[in-house]
């Protein structure tokens, strides 16, 4: 079997779209050869640039494409890229897939330990989304062309459809071999984007893989942001991926629902001196909030819903607010 026998079969077997050229890519995608060589050959001009503040200090670059290349990303992600299998340890941007199912997997276990990958898109460079497309069986003019279309400046951009899914897919043999490492040792292994958890019964177990963990890591060519790693036990508060986190259970943590209850207070007794913007965009925060909690903690959600109703109630009974002027997402906080 030749190279190129090996290849359509190998896009047969996965039902991928069979690309021999920038013809066949036009055909499929309806978009011209004129259009997809520009995209292609000239990517970054095709990204609109901004920063966003880093939680932890700095700021974080986010790139924007433009109708058109986000149009083919969402080809190309559709038609490729979600047909691809990942690890199961890959908890982020999957279908039925959530912060909340990364916690699943380590409830029951007393310790956790966290770390982060430093600038985890940007150090996904094309190389490795040209060796994707190649491997899973198209020809190196057109896995040139898909990588092409997926990067900017050489590495994958943070704000790209396509983004997500390849990292996933680029991760997948980190994924297993760090799993069947800590497998073996009975410990828990998740990643939900940049942000690798493991848990075990005893704190000992976790402290001996941490340099074969380091060595795999780097050699899958990623860096440790050695600021966010951490150790967490049961004598203090255990956070995986935001979420505070008990041995059986987990969910926002007391301060993050008085920070909430106390949005919800302000909003209700400030509304009517809040411009009718504000009053949109923080009724938008709150339900976006509460929706979230809802997903990880039903309980929490309900009792905030309850306060709400109540200090909404005793607003409109004072006088104080006018319920024909609430916003839509406000009200669909109130009629939980």
């Amino acid at each position: 079997m030749t190279d190129k026998s090996k290849k359509s079969y190998l896009l047969q077997l996965f039902s991928l779209p069979i690309l021999n050229n920038l013809e066949d890519l036009s055909v499929c995608t309806h978009f011209s050869k004129k259009i997809l060589y520009r995209l292609s050959k000239f990517n970054s001009k095709h990204y609109a640039r901004f920063s966003i503040p880093k939680k932890s200090g700095g700021n974080r670059e986010i790139l924007c494409p433009s109708l058109e290349m986000k149009a083919i990303q969402v080809w190309i992600l559709r038609s490729i890229l979600e047909k691809i299998q990942v690890s199961k340890a890959a908890t982020a941007f999957r279908p039925k897939t959530s912060i909340a199912q990364n916690v699943d997997q380590h409830l029951g276990n007393q310790y956790v330990y966290c770390l982060d990958l430093e600038n985890f898109f940007p150090s996904i460079s094309y190389s490795k989304v040209y060796t994707i497309f190649n491997t899973i069986g198209y020809i190196p003019h057109v896995a040139h062309i898909l990588a092409s279309l997926c990067t900017c400046d050489g590495k994958l951009p943070q704000g790209a459809v396509t983004s997500p899914a390849l990292s996933n897919i680029i991760c997948l043999r980190l994924d297993n071999r760090l799993n069947a490492y800590v497998g073996a040792k009975n410990i828990s292994y998740t990643r939900y984007a940049d942000d690798i958890c493991f848990s075990a019964l005893s704190d000992s177990r976790l402290w001996g893989i941490r340099n074969t963990v380091k060595r795999i890591i780097e050699s899958e060519k990623f860096v440790i942001n050695k600021q966010k790693t951490r150790m967490q036990g049961p004598t203090g508060c255990r956070k995986i991926t935001g979420l505070v986190f008990n041995k059986d259970s987990y969910g926002v943590g007391r301060k993050k629902k008085r920070v909430l209850r106390a949005k919800i207070f302000n909003y209700i007794s400030t509304f009517t001196s809040m411009s009718p913007d504000v009053q949109l965009k923080t009724a938008q925060h709150i339900h976006g909030w509460i929706s979230f909690l809802n997903s990880v903690d039903s309980q929490g959600c309900q009792q905030l819903t309850k306060f709400s109703k109540i200090v909404f109630n005793q607003a409109v009974v004072a006088k104080k607010i006018d319920p024909a002027k609430i916003p839509a997402p406000f009200l669909k906080v109130l009629s939980r």
